[in-house]
């Protein structure tokens, strides 16, 4: 049975030229951590994004739905007067510069 000296003895480690020296090995261990810990906050993230996209396609959908529903209902509307009011009493054809320029000297 070891005695407490050589179970200090047996299981004091020195080190070696290939083992990183003890700073080195916290500044690794905190560098996983963070790493972790950044790749846990964006995975939570995406994992939000993804359930308020399942929330709020329902409501759009049903939002477009009422917006194409009234766009119908003012295609009508506008169909309606068109029909009414006959053809149109004013010419949209494109008029030339100086015939505009004259009708507008006189």
């Amino acid at each position: 049975m070891d005695t407490y000296a050589e179970h200090g003895l047996t299981h004091h480690r020195t080190f070696t030229d290939t083992d990183p020296p003890p700073r080195a090995r916290a500044v690794l261990r905190i560098g996983i951590g963070l790493y972790l810990l950044v790749l846990g906050m964006l995975g939570g993230t995406l994992a939000e994004r993804i359930r308020f996209d399942q929330r709020r396609e329902p409501v759009l959908a049903r939002y477009d739905a009422l917006l194409r529903a009234r766009n119908a209902r003012l295609m009508e509307i506008e169909r309606a007067i068109a029909e009414r009011s006959g053809p149109a009493a004013v010419d949209l054809a494109p008029v030339r510069f100086d015939m505009q320029a004259a009708a507008a000297s006189h």
